[in-house]
């Protein structure tokens, strides 16, 4: 049971989702398997360029939709905060910083032992 409704739920959010294109595939899909009739009825009657009003008139309605809440009736309140500006400098300083305890624990000289070619890498 629980499948069925994953199924009708993804139905939905997928025909949500592609809702804005539903017309050009019904355009599509009545020049393809009825064109015939599709030019005898609905480009004789709207004209040839019908997808593209129809198109326009979604548009326009679904724009018309999302101003629906807008408050008009408040004034706008502007509001000014001071505050202070931060600067942040990332500028690279060229001080050479010489760490002491650091040359106690190099050594003075390297002894190899055994003389031989470089290690091979494959």
């Amino acid at each position: 049971m629980r499948y069925t409704i994953a199924y009708y739920l993804m139905l939905l959010y997928v025909t949500v989702m592609l809702k804005p294109l539903i017309p050009i595939i019904a355009d599509a899909f009545s020049h393809t398997f009825s064109e015939t009739i599709h030019v005898e009825t609905i480009h004789a009657k709207y004209g040839i360029n019908h997808l593209e009003k129809e198109l326009a008139a979604s548009g326009n309605d679904s724009s018309n939709n999302k101003n629906q809440n807008a408050i008009t009736s408040e004034e706008q309140v502007l509001i000014h905060l001071a505050s202070e500006e931060m600067r942040y400098k990332f500028d690279l300083d060229n001080i050479i910083t010489d760490y002491p305890f650091c040359k106690a624990f190099t050594l003075s000289s390297v002894f190899i032992s055994k003389t031989g070619p470089p290690p091979k890498f494959s």
